[in-house]
């Protein structure tokens, strides 16, 4: 199989038929050396990672799916870190849900907010653009940038709530909440579905006041 892309969680091939292979690794992200799905930068690894985000993502698209809200997913390949998944469009966005004020926000905007304060289903978006930081964007510049149309944004937009909310309840039945989580877009056959990995690595989620590390997601569902 022909590689296409390697990026800091993984790696992207191409398959014979078409579609593309993900596979998941090791490698975690963070901020100034901290392990944070929020992160931009690899900071190290963390054995078995990849498993968990595999099975993560798995579980969540299922769900989303059952849901009727579409991803790219298709199978699994048995034995390896690694799923099939239609070759999509990607819109080259973060598409950010917020339930709490936590991490990059307070960042931000900390002079205004205190930490955990309530965001319900606050949606930003970031370009995907590691030269600049991935960079905010809004709405009405997305548009003008004719990066997608407004009506699209809102489509995803709404979309991405939708999928935040049933995300949250799952979680909170095994006493689980989450705080935030990203999402990323594309475009299969002219339908625009959920792409990439919906893992511990794209959400951030408190069990008992305490922020969980990625793996500790998978491990606390289990």
């Amino acid at each position: 199989m022909k590689k296409l892309y390697s990026g800091k969680t993984k790696d992207l091939f191409l398959r014979e038929d078409g579609n593309l292979l993900l596979l998941f690794k090791d490698a975690v992200t963070g901020a100034e050396g901290k392990i944070d799905p929020g992160g931009n930068v690899v900071v190290g690894e963390v054995a078995g990672k990849g498993n968990a985000s595999l099975n993560l993502t798995v579980y969540f698209f299922d769900l989303l799916q059952k849901a009727g809200l579409p991803t790219h997913f298709v199978s699994t390949e048995p034995g390896t870190n690694t799923m099939v998944v239609k070759r999509a469009r990607s819109f080259n966005l973060e598409v950010i849900c917020r339930e709490k004020a936590y991490g990059s926000f307070i960042r931000r905007y900390g002079k205004y907010v205190k930490e955990g304060t309530p965001l319900p289903s606050l949606v930003e978006f970031t370009l995907k653009d590691d030269e600049r930081g991935d960079p905010l964007i809004t709405e009405d510049a997305l548009a003008a940038l004719n990066i997608l149309p407004l009506d699209a944004i809102t489509a995803i937009k709404e979309t991405a709530q939708q999928a935040t909310a049933i995300i949250k309840a799952d979680l909170a039945k095994i006493g689980l909440e989450l705080l935030d989580i990203k999402y990323e877009f594309g475009e299969v056959n002219g339908e625009t579905v959920i792409i990439d990995e919906v893992s511990g690595d794209s959400m951030r989620v408190m069990k008992e006041g305490k922020i969980l590390l990625p793996a500790e997601v998978y491990q606390a569902m289990q």
